[in-house]
């Protein structure tokens, strides 16, 4: 297989990468790598380029982490929503079937 080659510039430098991969591959790469520094860079606009490269480091390696364990965060909050939406639901459903004003009231 041919290989490829993409510049990236991150961090004020300039890196070659070679790959096999495809070209768009190596683009979504590079575009997560950089979204990755960028988040990093606005939480820590103190920091030296050396420490925002590791923290986005490990940002993309608790990423891969969880996404092997199936527990990618996206994922998570979306199953999270979705389950507290049906619950709220199912709440008013019951409470709208169970109107104790409308009941006469028990003497005991």
């Amino acid at each position: 297989m041919e290989k490829r080659q993409l510049r990236i510039e991150v961090l004020g430098t300039s890196f070659t990468i070679q790959s096999d991969e495809s070209a768009e591959h190596l683009a979504r790469l590079s575009a997560y790598v950089k979204s990755k520094i960028e988040e990093v860079k606005g939480r820590y606009t103190f920091a030296d380029p050396l420490t925002i490269a590791l923290l986005a480091a490990l940002n993309i390696a608790d990423d891969m982490l969880k996404s092997r364990e199936g527990k990618s965060p996206a994922v998570e909050g979306a199953e999270i929503s979705d389950v507290a939406e049906r619950l709220l639901n199912r709440i008013d459903e019951a409470l709208m079937d169970h109107t104790p004003w409308d009941e006469e009231p028990h003497t005991p």
